[in-house]
């Protein structure tokens, strides 16, 4: 014989919740800048450079310079040219005056003066690549004068920060109640 059983079946209970968050309001207005500059001011005074160039070697070179180099550099060549002039003329009168001589003297002389070389004079200055023309330049530092500028900044905060808060909420609640079933067998009472 089979022995009658008893179902149980329960449910649990389960609470519901709901929230709702806090919220924080926040304002504050901006702070005023008031912000000053003053430029640097640099002064600056220059000189123009100044170049002297000296180009009398090149002149003296090419056409003899100015008149009184000219007249100088011959007339400082005479003094040994006149002496080897003086010289020369003595030595033909010597010739001419010498009664030892052989032949005709006075022609020989005369011709040795006609294939004599002429004076080396010089007439002009020397000629040359470089160093005719001399150059001088003349510079100076400039003068620099710096007035530094400035900044001025002024900040002027406006109000505290305004705060608000609102409140968040919970709320409970019972989403199913607790309960148990109790289920009896059925009983045969039939004999």
């Amino acid at each position: 014989m089979k022995l009658p059983q008893i179902q149980i079946h329960s449910t649990p209970a389960k609470i519901g919740m709901k929230t709702e968050q806090g919220q924080f309001d926040i304002r504050q207005s901006r702070a005023v800048l008031d912000i000053t500059s003053k430029p640097a001011v640099i002064d600056i005074k220059t000189t123009q450079p100044v170049v002297i160039i000296d180009q009398s070697k090149t002149w003296d070179a090419l056409n003899g310079g100015k008149p009184e180099a000219f007249w100088n550099r011959i007339y400082n060549q005479f003094g040994q040219y006149a002496q080897q002039a003086i010289d020369q003329t003595v030595a033909d009168y010597n010739q001419i005056g010498n009664i030892l001589y052989g032949g005709n003297p006075i022609a020989d002389v005369a011709t040795a003066s006609q294939s004599r070389e002429a004076i080396p004079l010089q007439v002009f200055g020397e000629a040359a690549y470089a160093g005719n023309v001399t150059y001088q330049a003349m510079l100076q530092r400039p003068e620099i004068n710096v007035t530094p500028g400035s900044v001025s900044i002024n900040v002027q905060p406006n109000n505290n920060p305004q705060i608000e808060y609102k409140r968040g909420s919970v709320s409970t609640y019972m989403e199913q109640y607790p309960s148990v079933q109790v289920t009896a067998p059925a009983i045969d009472l039939s004999l």
